[in-house]
């Protein structure tokens, strides 16, 4: 069997950690993002 992969809609905190997260359990992962740069605006 082959790699999974996974398309991860979104660079935020979330999409990121869902990338990371199934990175980590051997998927290969792309996330696609809209901005043209991830900035470190967001809550907190």
């Amino acid at each position: 069997m082959g790699a999974r992969h996974a398309v991860v809609a979104g660079g935020g905190i979330g999409g990121l950690a869902a990338a990371v997260a199934l990175n980590r359990r051997g998927w290969r992962v792309t996330v696609c993002e809209r901005a043209p740069v991830l900035t470190g605006i967001g809550a907190g």
